[in-house]
């Protein structure tokens, strides 16, 4: 007698019945197809995915890309996807998104003029400006065929966001963060491209609906939801309630994916339907689901529309890929997804893309302007230097220093920001400094070691001045970067002990969180710049030059 083989995930269990081919009605499958999302790397041939557009008729498609996106390669590859669309029959144009999967930041499609984050938008303290760079990156992606972007995220800043999604929000102030939010899909919308949102319900609802004993949802729900974190997602639904948002977990993201699936439609359904009069299509989350997830990929797609959301994304892998699509058929035609559910969440997504894709307008862009040079773009510019906040109140201290004076700058080791970056991102701040003291050295560290090379040690003990970078990128090693600042703060006390030496000016800068500020740095001259591109970093260095004054406000 053989074994019987118990399946790995308890999705494989839940619907080992919706295996063999399976035909859907005409309609039926029209509206499957809307609801479905593929990806495509722009190195790759669209006619991978042709058929994908005749049958189950996909209604839109990520392209992907891991290094610097050469624009008229895109505007190819978007071209020909509608092309595709169009000769399939139908009767609205494919919403076309770009990712920037590899780096630290995709809030830019085209990846080739460098624009501030929101955090530093929001330290700006303008919304006309995050209006005119919500424009100029609409613009920007309109030209290579690009229409929805993922973007803005509404959660606000607080203990629960990691550092390294700090840059992402436009901090912790709800009505500050509607406000440019709102300018920022205002000025996307103004180029023809729509913003599809990203926001978790608050805490404590996230909490509810984890939970997989609590049954009374919609009393805990209302309790909870009217919070200063829920005030931009109210807001922004009051303002575009037919957009589209991201809102939730993932589906992988829970033990339980059958129950987890309900407690989402419930949340979804009282939050967002009930709650918010919101119309717009919902979009599940865009990240791959790890193998040793609860719910395994092919099944993903399923639980996920089961669980309230209207559009979500078919896994890359293409034997994975077309097993999900058979499971949605089958799924349909043994009413385990029943069609009406799947006819109301593609009619959802129809008047969606009615607002903004037009053949038309699709048919008739324009090519794609050449890249910019290496010259900053003025309204970048402009925005980045707004956006420096001093924390201390007193001049810089580099002020009065002689030029011949060595200045120490010692950074993070961290993730490049873009792949045509320097190897060390840092280096824009050494060579903006090098301008006026042309003795500026640099010391990178590493959170796990710490200041203990000899170069640091000489650094810390000769240099004249000490710029010292925080930027911690993660929560799990914020424990790391204490040891570090410590380190370094016993340094400074065994230097400044000594009778003959003389005492060095000594500056602190955030490029990135602000909230690695909030401990004390006694004696130093603090300043913030939200993030280490090019443009930033040369901002601050303008700063702490004293060649002009910070007018950046901590976004609180």
């Amino acid at each position: 007698m053989g074994t019987v083989r118990t399946p790995k995930h308890l999705c494989c269990h839940l619907f080992k019945s919706l295996n063999g081919p399976s035909s859907l009605e005409e309609q039926d499958a029209r509206s499957l197809g809307q609801t479905l999302i593929t990806l495509l790397d722009y190195h790759e041939d669209p006619s991978t995915i042709r058929s994908l557009f005749h049958d189950p008729g996909i209604g839109s498609v990520i392209v992907t890309c891991s290094d610097v996106p050469d624009l008229p390669r895109i505007a190819t590859v978007t071209r020909q996807l509608q092309e595709f669309a169009r000769e399939a029959g139908h009767d609205q144009p494919v919403t076309i998104a770009l990712k920037q999967e590899g780096t630290l930041y995709d809030f830019l499609g085209s990846g080739q003029t460098r624009y501030p984050t929101p955090l530093s938008l929001a330290a700006g303290h303008t919304t006309e400006s995050t209006f005119q760079v919500g424009s100029a990156i609409g613009k920007e992606l309109a030209s290579i065929g690009v229409n929805w972007i993922f973007t803005p995220t509404l959660d606000l800043l607080s203990d629960v966001i990691e550092p390294l999604s700090a840059s992402q929000t436009f901090g912790s102030n709800a009505k500050v963060a509607t406000e440019h939010a709102t300018a920022l899909i205002d000025g996307l919308a103004a180029e023809g491209v729509s913003a599809c949102s990203n926001a978790h319900p608050p805490g404590a609802v996230l909490e509810i609906f984890r939970s997989q004993e609590n049954t009374d949802f919609a009393s805990d729900v209302n309790e909870h939801s009217d919070t200063s974190e829920f005030l931009p997602i109210a807001r922004v639904i009051a303002r575009y309630p037919q957009n589209s948002m991201q809102f939730g977990a993932a589906i992988h993201d829970f033990p339980n994916p059958e129950q987890s699936a309900q407690s989402i439609r419930v949340a979804c359904e009282l939050i967002l339907r009930n709650k918010c009069r919101y119309r717009g299509p919902t979009v599940s989350s865009l990240a791959e689901t790890p193998e040793d997830a609860s719910v395994c990929a092919k099944h993903a797609p399923l639980l996920t529309i089961l669980s309230g959301l209207d559009m979500f994304r078919l896994p890359k892998d293409p034997v994975a890929r077309e097993a999900s699509i058979s499971i949605l058929k089958a799924a349909m035609v043994s009413n385990t997804l029943p069609p009406p559910m799947v006819s109301a969440a593609a009619a959802r997504v129809i008047q969606f893309k009615a607002r903004f894709l037009s053949w038309e307008r699709v048919l008739n862009r324009q090519p794609p302007e050449l890249p910019p040079t290496t010259a900053l773009d003025p309204l970048a510019q402009r925005t980045f230097r707004a956006s420096t906040t001093a924390i201390s109140s007193s001049p810089s201290p580099l002020l009065g220093l002689a030029p011949d004076a060595m200045i120490a700058i010692i950074t993070p080791q961290v993730h490049r920001r873009y792949p045509d970056s320097p190897f060390d991102p840092f280096e824009p701040l050494g060579r903006a400094l090098e301008r006026s003291f042309p003795r500026t050295r640099h010391a990178p560290y590493n959170l796990q070691e710490g200041l203990a090379g000899n170069t640091h040690l000489y650094f810390l003990k000769h240099a004249a001045a000490i710029v010292f970078v925080l930027c911690n990128q993660s929560s799990a090693f914020i424990e790391h970067q204490d040891e570090v600042v410590e380190a370094l703060h016993k340094r400074m006390r065994v230097r400044e002990a000594l009778p003959d030496q003389q005492r060095p000016r000594k500056i602190v800068i955030a490029a990135g969180d602000p909230r690695d500020l909030r401990d004390a740095f006694e004696g130093w001259w603090a300043v913030c710049c939200y993030e280490y591109s090019r443009g930033a970093l040369e901002a601050v260095a303008e700063v702490a030059l004293g060649e002009r004054q910070a007018t950046g406000r901590l976004p609180a």
